[in-house]
């Protein structure tokens, strides 16, 4: 689509539309599909324009925000099918790098290993978006500032009030602590754009659909412009709206917002909390499931559902797929005794 012409609405419900839309998609280079991260629908459409394209014999790679560049070897060992859901998860600490819902994704990463297709980890490390958080490019060495921003150049005007307006809903703060907010998101457009160009160019017949928050995306001075500068060639941008009206400079299609929602998961009712000596009950919601048992603070929990517990993650991923209502085993260990004692706990949801 020409960049000059205006965003074209296509409600997700119209088959013509979708498959024009598709025709549309078939010769580009990369598309890049926006998210509100927390919103299903939007990961319904970004399944939908994949298995569109794959269908229609696309040979394609998926490059995704919510996996770090550092874990993509057990991306690949989980496409190729020798490591399961819940070990790629562990080993690339999804929930401690990530944290949103895993089955917001759970699909799209499902067609992918069905299919073979390659799923390309675009993020940057969280050690690294600290380190830059806490002090700024500038505070890099210079190994260390070309490997992470290349040749970057300071952000234009356009990008900077758009991050301004954004970082003012928390109130008023630093000029310098604005200076380090700007580094961080220049340091995610950058980082990303770099793996996926430098895929592109490496998988000459791959076409690349990019999933990423669409303050990422929906802007030619953030991923975009940066891929075709390092990987020239046709792309769209495709993001899920209420209306046309509501994107940036560089969206060529709105996918309408539909009102779907994953089903509420399973919870317990308690705090817990990560110490030297593993997972601990910190406090019990009054009214919970887990109030009408004999559980306490202080107990450690060490087995959810016949699965060992070591550390939070573990917590998420026994829950993974239990639902409101189901009973769950929960084996814990009290401080006044040397043994253990299992505890049979109600799980519903927490509204």
């Amino acid at each position: 689509m020409p960049d000059s012409a205006p965003a074209a609405l296509i409600p997700p419900e119209n088959t013509l539309a979708f498959e024009r839309l598709l025709d549309a998609l078939e010769s580009d280079r990369v598309i890049y599909v926006g998210e509100t991260h927390d919103r299903f629908d939007h990961h319904l459409n970004q399944l939908a324009i994949i298995r569109g394209l794959h269908e229609r014999g696309v040979s394609l790679a998926i490059g995704v925000e919510f996996f770090q560049e550092p874990f993509q070897r057990y991306l690949d060992a989980y496409i190729a099918g020798s490591i399961g859901e819940k070990t790629l998860l562990k080993r690339t600490e999804y929930y401690d790098r990530w944290r949103y819902d895993f089955r917001l994704y759970r699909d799209i990463l499902g067609y992918a290993r069905r299919h073979k297709i390659p799923v390309i980890a675009l993020n940057a490390s969280s050690e690294d978006v600290s380190r830059v958080s806490e002090n700024g490019r500038d505070a890099l060495s210079p190994a260390d500032r070309t490997r992470l921003f290349g040749l970057v150049s300071e952000p234009g005007r356009a990008y900077r009030e758009r991050l301004r307006s954004i970082f003012e809903m928390h109130g008023s703060l630093s000029d310098e602590r604005f200076h380090r907010f700007v580094d961080v998101q220049l340091l995610w457009d950058e980082h990303m754009a770099r793996v996926a160009g430098n895929f592109l160019n490496q998988n000459p017949t791959r076409t690349m659909v990019v999933l990423a928050g669409s303050g990422h995306l929906a802007f030619e001075d953030a991923i975009p412009s940066r891929v075709a500068s390092i990987a020239p060639g046709a792309h769209s941008v495709i993001v899920t709206g209420p209306d046309e009206g509501s994107v940036g400079d560089a969206v060529d299609y709105v996918i309408a917002e539909r009102d779907i929602s994953l089903a509420p998961p399973g919870r317990f009712g308690m705090m817990l909390a990560i110490d030297d000596e593993g997972v601990a009950i910190r406090a019990i919601a009054p009214g919970s499931p887990a109030e009408a048992t004999d559980l306490r603070p202080g107990d450690r929990v060490v087995n959810i559902a016949g699965e060992r517990i070591e550390g939070l993650d573990d917590v998420r991923l026994a829950m993974l797929d239990r639902v409101p209502g189901e009973e769950v085993w929960i084996e814990i260990q009290r401080s006044d005794t040397s043994r253990s004692a299992s505890h049979q706990v109600r799980v519903l949801t927490l509204l």
